[in-house]
């Protein structure tokens, strides 16, 4: 494996189960570079959640390993979508292709991630929410509780502790469903944070990692605001990325609200967007003892163990 020295040091030092799917994630994307000519020599992988994410520093781009092709088709359609609409997002070079078991779908190189950013996720966001759905009729609906829990069964934790997360996703989708949206479904990046930005030196630009979904404003704005206020190390300008959200949204939908937190239902929505990050973390708990840990950790911060802002621990 012709990979960089960081891949290198990970996989000796990481599972057995996690070394099997970075040699498999890097066969595919060999493969797949065979195929657009793009060079894979010194591939770094950076990123594995929700997909593989590979630095190509031979072809200064970057390239995403899918084992869902689905997943695939939409996050290109998605980026497609929001350039047709003049949201500034990294652009895909070509169509997906299947390589190895798996779809794999290159990226211009994002640049730099802009860590104080938040004014440009207002606008980002704002942007999306400017698409009408009529746009795009292909987009599925959000549903937060759609595999929410899968991976639960397999997952390396206490049984005390899978219990409670069932018990709170039930509890959850009950609030959930009692809810009185106060805009029209519009829209949506669906993520479980705010939009992240890079600067490649020319213009910030928005990074799809998820596919676009037709749902509700009102939990893209609760999941950028949540990492300020109840993780420690987090804190993001929310007045910053309120008022750029504000300047930018669409003149016909006023939000009801002079902040998403004020929002009545914001709590319970919050809940729905820190549970889905927990289960992010839980399905990778089998990777390596680390994650396992810090999964196991952040269970106990929703069972009280730790009173808020929680201590969520550094991944």
């Amino acid at each position: 494996m012709s990979i960089g020295p960081r891949t290198r040091a990970l996989l000796s030092t990481t599972s057995r189960t996690r070394r099997h799917h970075i040699t498999a994630s890097y066969a595919a994307l060999t493969q797949a570079c065979t195929t657009t000519g793009d060079d894979a020599r010194g591939a770094e992988l950076v990123a594995t959640d929700p997909h593989d994410v590979w630095t190509l520093p031979g072809s200064r781009a970057i390239a995403r390993v899918h084992t869902d092709s689905a997943e695939a088709w939409a996050l290109l359609r998605g980026a497609r979508l929001l350039a047709q609409h003049r949201v500034a997002v990294v652009a895909p070079f070509y169509d997906a292709l299947r390589a190895g078991g798996r779809a794999v779908t290159f990226w211009h190189e994002p640049g730099r991630l802009l860590r104080e950013a938040a004014a440009l996720g207002g606008w980002v966001t704002a942007g999306v929410h400017r698409i009408r759905p009529g746009a795009a009729p292909w987009l599925q609906e959000h549903d937060p509780f759609a595999g929410l829990l899968d991976g639960l069964d397999d997952a390396p934790l206490e049984g005390a502790a899978c219990r409670f997360l069932r018990e709170r996703a039930v509890r959850l989708r009950q609030e959930w469903a009692a809810i009185d949206w106060p805009t029209p479904a519009t829209v949506i990046l669906g993520t479980r944070g705010m939009a992240r930005c890079h600067d490649d030196g020319t213009c910030p630009r928005f990074a799809l990692r998820r596919p676009l979904w037709r749902g509700r404003r009102e939990w893209d704005l609760v999941a950028a605001r949540w990492r300020g206020e109840l993780l420690r190390g987090h804190r993001d300008d929310q007045q910053a990325h309120h008022d750029a959200y504000l300047a930018h949204t669409r003149a016909d939908v006023a939000l009801p609200y002079p902040h998403i937190g004020a929002w009545p239902h914001y709590q319970s929505v919050r809940d729905v967007v820190v549970l889905t990050a927990v289960m992010d973390l839980v399905r990778q708990a089998h990777l390596d003892s680390r994650t396992r840990q810090l999964a196991a950790h952040q269970v106990a911060c929703l069972r009280g163990a730790h009173p808020a802002p929680w201590d969520w621990g550094k991944r």
